[in-house]
């Protein structure tokens, strides 16, 4: 009798994948491209105070993560995914017409509402229907891989136009930088339209009632998950003032000439989409020699922990560059007294983007391994929503930014860290004991 022969697994990824890798690409680039240069240009062009830029920056980002539950729902019950993504495209491109074409305060709120409200309706949509794909075609082997090549499309597109929008603006004027990212918008659409045959077929409409044991374990799951989840908020809310807060101390206390040449103070976040596509395979090979070593999974409450001490390392950081470069004048007025290199950020900005591997992402398996099958979407979504608090909580703490000396305010930040990693310790005991 001869011998069984196993079929080698297929290695080729679905055609459709690269329509909405590209397409994925073009529009992160779109929006974080347009979020780098925003806080700028409200208080350089609308003429907005730093606190009430700060502010406004950080609501527009609250509703871009607040949106996509709405998103979700409408592709859900009655558009499908891939409608959704198309038919809320045009909202996104007329949002960054408008942002680019009326440099008024009207146009800017209504310019971030499209803007939120076309982002919020593709961000819950995109990976699905990518993962769909790949669970219709057999190819499921694939799909981490295909999840982890999604992720650097919106590093590697984040960090094309953080870096190159500033220089756009300071040459050419903010219209001509608010109109790249309308162009990449554009080509977006174009590019994940034309994927449409590849993609797979879709039933919508149908919603399925859960029973009381699955209410009664949904009830219990968040029970033990509250805790992590909203620690995880603080992380957040110091993690997205690197678009204000940052952008700011930049503008006015940092040596920003190198030996590239002088680079503009919103440029700088470009680095954190750089360090994640350079670091995350270097992180994933840590985590997976850890577990070799252990012969288990390393938990990732442990992961998270040592996370929430490196924001309270980078905020720490902050603090020493406030303070240093920083004094008062005769009449008692801050000014720079000292105006330091540049690399006091870009070592902060180091530490957050090795806290975010570890919160971030490992934050994000955390939350869809820990729920049973009929809660992933659900718990992924609750997930997202620390964002939302988490910039709603920003808009509050730039506000004092404004009002206080850099060096007491990044110490302030550091304290509020501490105090969160010290309450994770228990946190995560807890909730290891339980789990």
């Amino acid at each position: 009798m001869s011998a069984a022969v196993s079929t080698p697994l297929d290695r080729h990824h679905p055609k459709g994948f690269w329509f909405i890798f590209w397409g994925e690409l073009a529009e992160r680039a779109s929006f974080y491209g347009m979020a780098s240069i925003l806080v700028l240009y409200m208080t350089e062009t609308l003429k907005f105070s730093d606190a009430n830029a700060a502010t406004v920056n950080h609501l527009f980002r609250a509703a871009a993560y607040i949106l996509p539950l709405l998103g979700g729902y409408v592709a859900d019950r009655w558009l499908g995914k891939f409608r959704t993504i198309v038919i809320f495209a045009a909202p996104y491109i007329l949002g960054h017409i408008i942002l680019g074409q009326f440099s008024t305060e009207s146009g800017l709120i209504l310019g971030l509402i499209l803007l939120a409200g076309g982002s919020g309706a593709i961000k819950p949509n995109l990976s699905p229907l990518m993962g769909q794909m790949y669970e219709q075609q057999g190819k499921q082997h694939l799909m981490s891989q295909a999840f982890a090549w999604f992720y650097t499309a919106i590093n590697i597109g984040a960090a094309l136009t953080m870096l190159t929008l500033p220089n756009i603006r300071s040459h050419y004027g903010y219209s001509a930088a608010f109109m790249a990212p309308t162009v990449l918008m554009v080509i977006s659409l174009a590019i994940f339209y034309a994927g449409k045959k590849y993609y797979p077929r879709e039933t919508v409409g149908i919603v399925r009632v859960k029973t009381p044991a699955q209410r009664e374990e949904q009830r219990a799951v968040l029970r033990r998950l509250a805790g992590v989840f909203l620690l995880i908020v603080f992380f957040w809310s110091i993690f997205d003032q690197s678009s204000s807060t940052w952008i700011l101390f930049a503008k006015n206390y940092l040596n920003l000439d190198t030996i590239f040449g002088k680079i503009d103070p919103d440029a700088v976040q470009g680095l954190n989409p750089i360090l994640i596509v350079v670091m995350s395979p270097l992180f994933a090979m840590y985590w997976a020699r850890k577990d070799r070593k252990l012969g288990y999974k390393y938990p990732s409450t442990k992961k998270m922990q040592i996370g929430y001490w490196l924001v309270v390392l980078c905020m720490g950081v902050m603090a020493v560059a406030g303070y240093i470069s920083t004094g008062y004048d005769t009449a008692g007025k801050l000014v720079s007294i000292n105006k330091i290199t540049v690399l006091w950020e870009v070592g902060a900005y180091l530490l957050i983007t090795m806290a975010e591997l570890c919160l971030s992402i490992v934050g994000l398996e955390f939350a869809y391994t820990q729920a049973p099958q009929h809660m992933k979407s659900f718990l992924t979504g609750c997930f997202l929503f620390t964002v939302f608090l988490g910039n709603s909580l920003a808009a509050w703490l730039s506000r004092i930014y404004t009002e206080m000396h850099p060096g007491n305010y990044f110490l302030l930040m550091t304290v509020m860290m501490t105090v969160v990693a010290i309450v994770f310790i228990f946190v995560s005991r807890r909730f290891e004991r339980t789990a």
